[in-house]
């Protein structure tokens, strides 16, 4: 399973941006296909309890200090002035108690019962004293503004499931309209002017807190999302990365595969911080001595015979059926399956644990497979059979080379049951006496075959034929029979739904995380104290990592990234500012007398603030109102030089924190300034000379230049817009807000105090300008308490899910390293393709019809005289020779077997549909030697198919034949070239009397290539060109490269002079003609040592030296 097919960023916020609808519909939508409504709303809820609890805090202080205010400034101040105050801070807790209960029967309606009375109180509070005052001046509302934006921001109706705030809002607000258009009725205090500029100001707020709590939704529908999307790629990492780790695990033991990802993840590592010295050379052995142990080598007998008689798949799915019932059986008897050889099959028993009875479990996998091998052959009426031997002994288990590795073992005690197995009998198991002396009596048991007799080495000790298992024995492993059934049906359920698993499994995570978010509760969590303290476990976490007050990150990085984040509201938040800045105009600039021409001239002047707002407001959304014609693609770009630097803008408004927060800070400034240009530009010596004649005459001032209420309403509106500004660091807006709330209030009290002195109070005998101070500052508290909450979870978001991507880095590492590793085993399309769709009862194979083979023999090296390390660096130095054919024609290195280097090209895969896929590759661009020589092909079909399923697939693309062979033909060579330097530096080496040279053999046609096998899957390539190879190799001559004809004729194709050597005799065929590759120079000034004897590769010519067979049909190969 691929770990990209989960990792679809929905919530990306380049490709929200470009969309032509608007974002939040994106992400409603989302949503609801990801089934997350449910967790968004259990998220809401619990933010409910964090909210109300921060509400009641300040309503408790808000009325002490209401309170305090009333008894320092008002002198004979009554009872009932103070009662609706005290009753707010008494009864709010009592009325909100329930909201903090466990297990409510109807939390919705509970929740909108506790909004409403909580408003109720604190409204009928706000105008009781006004109520009771019949007398001839007016008293303002101190809270309506705090009621509004309480029941948009922090009450439990603004956050409850498909619960609408401004269905309690727009009733408080109308409540409080009537009783301001009741009061001034009564007052007869500039009713028109007084009622439209309230009206205004209540539509304003009410449509600003609606934004904000729209925002809000559409954030938290944002960080749910994205949590879910962290949720779900950390569970499919985690799956991906047990079944990569258990795939590995199947192919090498676990301490091995273990010890080898440890070593790989230093290496990666090594390299990350080396970006630039890749020089990363490690040839270390991972190899371990196991000092007892048992080892079967089986061989199939008359395989070479079905290769000559069946097709190449079929003896393939022969090979599959056969070996995965080995591996059963080798899983039953706790025996480990070491490699396979073509039709040989190996495993050893005592690794990667001893146990006394590990040659009682070869002995009887050794019988298990020799009736498997039996049933299958006459079920298929085929004419085989296994020839086995076992021995007892030490051996090195491990890996050598850089590449394509394949457990291996290594030992003397190898060697003899390799001698064992190729001197035994077929369907009888050959052992040696050691083996003999561990059985007891539980086998029947014959001499050996004469053949050991004969034998170099197997003629130093006896040998025994062991025919069967005695009646009255008990098979050790009897017990774990039914293990193969049993697991191929959980293997195949499990990866039958394994999205669907996936997928449950994130939402259950979901819903437990959500429960753990950190939202602020430390102050309002409720319950027993285990459950508070596992569900404030992640938000303790988080406030180790903030500041208080303005809750900057510790770590700088982590503060620059967040804050450096796109806003995509941006654009909406500067269409509420021009929204806002219309409305403005119309409050600030409300005259008493409508008529008077001063009012025209002086309602002018703010609309050079509204223009440039407007303008603000155009360039933000111009890439939104762009995206409505045309999608935004490199093809759409607007062709204009201006539209290209509109939409620039546009997108740096967005984008850019710098600009950002310049255009938000600009228009919060400008509005301020709109909001007071009428006080700033009234005549102040006018303006005190008709407050003194209103006080002369005992009458109310007629204040012309302006109203304060009005006023102190358009800064307070302009305070509310520091909410839109998500984008905005909080110490920013909180310095912008102080900025405007101490300009206004030095504006209030020291220049323009005698016009606020006389406007309406909040409270009898409360000055004027004290209650418009009162009345801005407990608004400006409730924006920083919002605010600071905003950004509290916003970072929590932001933190958790940098949490979560560090666990992401570290397990795509991991599984990075598993890939690194696993490409070193198998192929990597192979690799991906048999963890996606194997099944337990499939084969997967490649039918690839031209392909060159090549097999190098090391000659005349004896692993006992020289070492295991000897061999490694010399795998070693042939596997960093595949980094220079990475290329179209890739060399792909098979595997080792012993001192025998096998490797193909041909292979390559582009790509792949789920069964089958056919690669076209062009005709190479090489000169055509041969006019009338015809294209040569070469064409894969991958498959999954079961056992008992012949496919029938048409062959329809091909690859360079000619070139495949060329290529595989210049490896040999730097084979060769590595060879003749190595023997160069050996030479005073203490194994020098031991010469270093090199048979190699190449042969070209169709092969197949598949994973066989149940566990440890092993990628292997069969056919006759194998075959063929094979036997160029160890037929071949020193230092050579022997290649039958037809491989023969298309190196000619190139200009390569080839040889001809003669007939050679190869087992299963008979005698083929073979031709020796000449190199530049002859063999004797090799030998030499001549430096400069590899400056050419190849002695290029127009002849070539036929045999006497060429002119007959070619009907061997």
């Amino acid at each position: 399973m691929d770990s990209t097919i989960y990792n679809e960023d929905v919530v990306n916020l380049r490709s929200l941006t470009n969309l032509k609808g608007f974002e939040w519909q994106h992400l409603k939508k989302k949503c609801r296909e990801l089934r997350l409504e449910g967790v968004m709303d259990s998220y809401m809820n619990l933010t409910i309890s964090a909210q109300l609890i921060r509400f009641i805090l300040y309503m408790e202080v808000l009325m002490i200090l209401h309170i305090l205010l009333l008894v320092v400034m008002v002198s004979n101040l009554r009872l009932f002035i103070l009662l609706p105050y005290l009753m707010v801070a008494l009864l709010t807790p009592f009325i909100a108690w329930p909201i903090f209960k466990k297990n409510l029967k109807h939390p919705r309606v509970v929740r909108i019962i506790v909004s409403v009375a909580v408003a109720l109180l604190i409204t009928i509070a706000d105008l009781f004293v006004s109520l009771c005052n019949l007398g001839k001046y007016l008293l303002v509302p101190s809270y309506d503004h705090v009621v509004i934006a309480s029941i948009y921001l922090f009450l439990p109706i603004s956050v409850a499931k498909r619960s609408k705030a401004y269905l309690l809002a727009v009733p408080v607000s109308l409540i409080y309209f009537a009783h301001m258009v009741w009061r001034l009725c009564i007052s007869q205090s500039f009713v028109k002017t007084r009622i439209t500029s309230y009206g205004l100001y209540l539509i304003s707020l009410n449509f600003v807190m609606s934004f904000c709590n729209f925002q809000r939704l559409y954030e938290t529908r944002r960080w749910v999302v994205t949590r879910y999307q962290l949720v779900l790629q950390g569970i499919t990492f985690k799956v991906v990365l047990n079944e990569e780790r258990a795939l590995l695990e199947s192919i090498l033991p676990q301490r091995m595969s273990h010890f080898l990802r440890e070593d790989m993840s230093s290496r990666l590592a090594y390299e990350s911080r080396n970006v630039f010295r890749r020089t990363y050379r490690n040839r270390k052995l991972y190899i371990e001595p196991y000092n007892e142990v048992t080892i079967l080598v089986a061989d199939m007998v008359n395989y070479t015979y079905l290769t000559n008689q069946m097709r190449a798949h079929e003896l393939v799915e022969i090979l599959h059926e056969l070996f995965v019932n080995f591996d059963l059986a080798a899983k039953k008897n706790k025996v480990l399956r070491i490699k396979f050889l073509g039709d040989s099959y190996n495993c050893v028993a005592g690794i990667p644990a001893f146990y006394p009875t590990h040659a009682h479990s070869c002995i009887d996998q050794a019988l298990e497979m020799i009736s498997i091998t039996q049933q299958l052959s006459n079920r298929k009426h085929l004419n085989i059979n296994m020839r086995i031997g076992v021995h007892t002994g030490e051996v090195l288990a491990g890996i050598i080379g850089h590449s394509k590795w394949q457990f291996d073992i290594w030992s003397k005690d190898v060697d003899i049951t390799n001698r064992l197995e190729a001197s035994g009998a077929p369907g009888l198991v050959h052992i040696s006496d050691r083996v003999m002396g561990m059985l007891g009596d539980q086998y029947v048991v014959k001499n050996g075959t004469e053949a050991a007799k004969l034998d170099p080495i197997l003629q130093n000790f006896r040998t025994y034929l062991i025919v069967s298992r005695n009646s009255g024995s008990v098979e050790l492993s009897e017990s774990e029979e039914n293990y193969s059934g049993s697991s191929r049906e959980s293997f195949a359920s499990f990866h039958g739904d394994v999205y669907d698993e996936i997928r449950t499994r994130a939402h259950r995570q979901m819903v437990e995380e959500m429960s753990n978010m950190p939202v602020g509760r430390r102050i309002g969590c409720i319950g027993p104290s285990k459950v508070r303290k596992e569900s404030l476990q992640e938000e303790y976490l988080f406030k180790s990592q903030i500041r208080p007050v303005f809750l900057t990150f510790r770590d700088l990085k982590m503060e620059l990234k967040f804050i450096k984040q796109p806003d995509l509201m941006m654009k909406y938040s500067m269409f509420m500012v021009a929204i806002t800045a219309i409305i403005l105009c119309k409050v600030v600039l409300i005259d008493q007398d409508e008529s008077s021409d001063d009012v025209i001239l002086f309602r002018v002047k703010p609309f050079g603030f509204l223009l440039p707002l407007l303008l603000l407001c155009m360039l933000a959304l111009f890439k939104k109102l762009w995206l409505q014609r045309r999608p935004l693609t490199p093809m759409t770009q607007p062709k204009l030089v201006l539209f290209r630097w509109l939409l620039k803008g546009s997108e740096l408004i967005e984008g850019s924190l710098y600009v950002r927060v310049s255009v938000a800070v600009l228009s919060l400034l400008m509005l301020y300034f709109m909001s007071s240009e009428r006080v700033f530009s009234c005549d102040i010596a006018q303006l005190e000379i008709d407050i003194i004649d209103a006080d002369l005459q005992n009458e109310p001032p007629n204040l012309k230049c302006f109203l304060p209420w009005a006023v102190t309403y358009a800064v307070g509106i302009t305070l509310s817009l520091l909410l839109i500004f998500s984008g905005v660091p909080l110490e920013v807006k909180m310095g912008v807000g102080f900025f405007i709330l101490f300009f206004h209030l030095g504006t209030i009290h020291d220049y323009y105090g005698i016009a606020f002195e006389r406007s309406d109070s909040t409270n009898i005998g409360l000055k004027a300008d004290w209650a418009q101070s009162w009345y801005l500052i407990a608004f400006f508290s409730v924006v920083l308490i919002r605010e600071q909450y905003f950004t509290f979870t916003a970072k929590a978001m932001f933190y958790t899910r940098h949490l979560y991507l560090i666990k992401h880095e570290q397990t795509q590492a991991s599984t990075r390293t598993i890939k690194v590793i696993m490409a070193n085993i198998l192929p990597s399309h192979v690799a991906e393709v048999f963890k996606q769709r194997r099944r337990q009862d499939q084969l997967y194979y490649e039918n690839i019809s031209k392909v060159a083979v090549m097999f190098a023999i090391i000659d005349s090296y004896s692993l006992e005289a020289v070492g295991l390390r000897v061999l490694h660096e010399i795998i070693c130095t042939f596997d960093d020779l595949l980094a220079k054919y990475q290329g179209k024609h890739k060399v792909e290195k098979i595997k080792v077997m012993g001192w025998t280097y096998m490797a193909c090209c041909g292979l390559d895969v582009e790509d792949y549909t789920d069964f089958s896929v056919s690669i076209q590759e062009g005709l190479n661009a090489e000169p055509d030697v041969d006019a009338d020589r015809p294209e040569a092909s070469s064409e894969r079909n991958v498959h999954f198919a079961s056992l008992l399923e012949e496919e029938n697939q048409d062959w329809a693309s091909q690859l360079n034949a000619e070139n495949v062979v060329m290529v595989m033909t210049e490896f040999a060579f730097d084979l060769l070239r590595i060879i003749y330097e190595m023997g160069v530096v050996q030479r005073d080496m203490p194994y020098h009397s031991y010469p270093l040279n090199v048979k190699i053999g190449i042969a070209h046609g169709p092969i197949m290539a598949g994973v066989v096998g149940l566990s440890k899957p092993h990628y292997d390539i069969w056919g006759h060109a194998v075959n063929m190879a094979s036997r160029m190799a160890s037929t071949g001559v020193v230092d050579k490269i022997q290649v039958p004809r037809k491989t023969a004729k298309v190196l000619r194709a190139f200009d390569i002079y080839c040889e001809y050597r003669g007939a050679t005799p190869v087992k299963g065929v008979g005698d083929v003609p073979t031709y020796l590759v000449s190199l530049d120079q002859s063999q004797d000034e090799r030998k030499s040592g001549t430096p400069d004897m590899f400056d050419e590769q190849f002695q290029y010519g127009e002849s070539f030296q036929q045999s006497p067979t060429d002119k007959t049909p070619d009907n061997k190969e």
